[in-house]
């Protein structure tokens, strides 16, 4: 159910993601964050195109802990602002982050090959929600408050994808402000 990926950082972080639906505790495992209990970035579903948006911004977020360029006080939360247009790391927050009455979430997990199991179980026993396949993700993206967000217009649709769109976004984010 989970998906894993290598990135190419030269620790050869693992990066798995789970998605988690009909979740009950999503307060709950805010208040787990905040005291930085949780190992894993949560992103909201609706705001994920493909699974490859959430590999390009943890793979940047790798790449900034390792040249310590981070821009926010942890890899998980770089996680979440590698996906924001914007420069403000509270409106990434706010926007991608794990709402308190978000009933479903994606799990971004790092680290080594142990690390990364580790990490999964335990997160897995601080979401009370069911796994789901990620191949369930498109049902949950809303790609009109995807489009709106990251200002994708229709003529780009037509040369290219939304994923194409969004992650070239993301990667200008410091060149460009929209």
């Amino acid at each position: 159910m989970a998906f894993s990926v290598v990135l190419e950082d030269e620790g050869h972080t693992v990066c798995r993601l789970l998605l988690f639906t009909d979740v009950t505790n999503a307060a709950e495992v805010r208040k787990l964050i905040l005291s930085g209990q949780v190992e894993a970035s949560l992103v909201k579903p609706q705001m994920v195109v493909e699974p490859f948006q959430l590999v390009v911004a943890a793979n940047r977020a790798v790449r900034a802990q390792a040249a310590n360029k981070m821009t926010t006080r942890s890899l998980y939360s770089e996680v979440i602002f590698n996906l924001s247009t914007k420069k403000n790391v509270g409106n990434a927050l706010k926007t991608f982050g794990l709402g308190e009455a978000d009933t479903e979430t994606l799990a971004v997990v790092l680290g080594s090959e142990g690390e990364v199991d580790a990490r999964v179980e335990k997160i897995t026993g601080q979401v009370k929600g069911k796994t789901t396949a990620l191949s369930e993700l498109s049902g949950l993206t809303q790609e009109a408050q995807v489009r709106e967000l990251y200002k994708v217009t229709e003529e780009e649709l037509v040369t290219g994808s939304l994923l194409e769109a969004v992650v070239s976004r993301m990667a200008c984010r410091d060149f460009l402000s929209l």
